[in-house]
């Protein structure tokens, strides 16, 4: 008896369950249509409306990136005006007075006297690594005691010097080679700011397809939801009727709610992507709360990618290329001036000097001996004296130096050698590297374009699915998680659909980037900022070829420097 009454227990309760699970809610004769928070960003009046040509407009006025190499670029260009500054000529000088007083141990010695002096000069080195100099020294000199025959004295000296280098340090190109790796590093910098360029057209490309696609996730995540609700809607009904068991309602609510929450990520993905585009873009803070609304969608364009000729454009267009020359010859100069300061030292020296001078001085008779009388010669007479070329005096030589083993030249030369050869190596893998990038670039096109038709198709199937199977429920013949299983399909393959259009276009995009013509695919014309023109200083002897080291010796990478064994 007791096992039948709690039989008998057991059912009531059961069917007290069943019935409160049925009367939770009447089915609506109609599912309601899904909404999100993105959707009223299509009515906002602030909503910002782009198209992809005014993303890019904008980012070429606003983006950071861009800014910063503009002032990297300006920076290289005033650090190549500075190299000039070898040929700038150099002056001094020097003013002094002073007075002496000493103990005499004859009549002879003088005991003191004054003097006042001024020095000046100016230098300068030459472009074929030489160097000259011009000095004047003017002074007045009074002394006291014996042994003075000129009293005061004024003397003017005009001293020239000129030094040249015969093997180390000769050459124009030894002399400028700061220059020269200042206009390469300006070429280098150059080419740096067009891959920022190219780097940040790209990323605002393909920050727009994000955005583009993650507004239509919404759309598809909320068609998801829709058929997820109607199906509880059917459910509920076939409930109702009698039709189905209360308990089917439950697995529908397990995929509203699931659906619900990839709403919300989705939601928040078009969020992200906005901020993504608006740093890009460089907008101001005051408008981060604008919602982004593209103005175009994405399509599907055909296009036939030729492997070889995508390669070769891009050897033409990457700045990579032009970058790693660029260095490549910088290392060039490098190994050429450690060759050269292998070499001794042989210095052509030549001076000429013009004195002159003047002063209170004894009058000599014919005879050379003191009449007894003083006479005073002006100060300007020690110029005259100079421009008549009265006391001159000159010498030429030659200066010789080098350390007996010269170990630490020859290490540098050596190793500037094999600089010089890794760098070519460098330029190498740079084409490498560049080839591997466009043909997977190139791949990447023709991947996404096939996967196209395959996702377009398995939509259009499971769109067909989706209805037998829902008529198939209707009709009894199947379960509530086969239609969502179905479901579930379809929202995947509409997902993978978009996934492949956007990836499509995203693929076009990288393609154009990697064989580096995307400025002229969006018609966009690069002007580097503007140069300084530089300095004539020290360029006369350019156009002499024979003054340059490099023209007198074989340039082959590690190839034996000069005296070496």
């Amino acid at each position: 008896m007791t096992a039948v009454r709690r039989l008998i227990t057991i059912f009531t309760l059961s069917l007290a369950a069943t019935a409160l699970v049925a009367q939770e809610s009447q089915a609506p004769r109609t599912t309601a249509a899904i909404t999100a928070e993105t959707d009223k960003d299509a009515t906002d009046p602030r909503a910002l409306r782009l198209t992809l040509n005014d993303a890019l407009t904008t980012a070429m006025q606003q983006n950071l990136g861009i800014v910063l190499e503009d002032y990297e670029y300006r920076i290289s260009d005033q650090n190549l005006r500075g190299q000039y500054g070898v040929f700038d000529f150099n002056t001094d000088g020097s003013l002094s007075h002073g007075s002496t007083k000493s103990p005499t141990s004859n009549p002879f010695q003088t005991a003191g006297g004054r003097s006042t002096r001024l020095t000046a000069g100016v230098s300068q080195i030459i472009p074929t690594g030489g160097d000259y100099s011009i000095s004047l020294d003017t002074s007045r000199a009074t002394k006291v005691g014996g042994g003075t025959f000129v009293n005061p004295q004024y003397s003017n000296s005009l001293d020239f010097t000129f030094t040249q280098p015969l093997l180390k340090d000769f050459g124009v190109d030894i002399t400028s080679r700061g220059i020269t790796i200042a206009r390469n590093n300006l070429g280098i910098t150059e080419g740096t700011f067009k891959i920022t360029v190219m780097d940040t057209v790209s990323a605002v490309e393909q920050a727009y397809l994000d955005l583009i696609y993650a507004r239509r996730a919404v759309g598809v995540v909320k068609e998801s939801l829709f058929l997820a609700r109607d199906q509880a809607r059917i459910t509920q009904i076939r409930i109702d009727v009698g039709a189905s068991a209360p308990l089917d309602i439950l697995q529908p609510r397990v995929t509203i709610a699931t659906t619900e929450e990839q709403l919300i990520r989705a939601v928040a993905s078009v969020r992200n992507a906005e901020d993504r585009l608006r740093a890009l873009l460089n907008l101001p803070t005051s408008e981060w709360d604008r919602p982004i609304v593209p103005a175009e969608d994405v399509t599907y364009t055909p296009m036939t990618i030729d492997f070889q000729q995508s390669v070769e454009r891009a050897f033409a267009n990457r700045p990579e290329i032009t970058q790693r020359q660029l260095a490549s010859d910088t290392a060039r100069i490098q190994a050429l001036y450690r060759r050269n300061q292998v070499l001794p030292t042989v210095d052509f020296v030549t001076t000429y000097g013009l004195q002159g001078q003047a002063g209170r001085r004894q009058e000599l008779d014919a005879n050379g001996d003191p009449t007894g009388r003083t006479v005073t010669d002006p100060y300007t007479d020690t110029f005259s004296q100079i421009a008549g070329l009265d006391f001159p005096g000159w010498s030429v030589g030659f200066n010789f130096g080098m350390p007996i083993l010269n170990i630490s030249a020859r290490a540098d030369a050596r190793a500037a050698a094999l600089a010089l050869d890794q760098s070519k190596t460098l330029e190498e893998q740079t084409r490498q590297n560049i080839a591997v990038d466009v043909r997977s670039a190139a791949r990447s096109v023709d991947e996404f374009a096939q996967s196209i038709a395959a996702t377009k198709a398995a939509r259009e199937a499971a769109e067909k699915n989706v209805d037998a199977e829902r008529k198939r429920y209707e009709n009894g013949m199947t379960t509530n998680f086969q239609v969502l299983e179905v479901q579930q399909q379809l929202s995947d393959s509409r997902v993978s659909e978009l996934q492949a259009i956007v990836g499509y276009n995203k693929a076009v995009a990288a393609f154009h980037r990697a064989v580096g013509d995307i400025l002229d695919v969006h018609d966009i014309r690069l002007a580097p900022p503007e140069k300084t023109p530089e300095p004539t200083l020290g360029r006369w002897l350019d156009k002499y070829n024979w003054l340059n080291y490099g023209s007198h010796v074989p340039q082959n990478g590690t190839q034996k420097t000069e005296g070496q064994q």
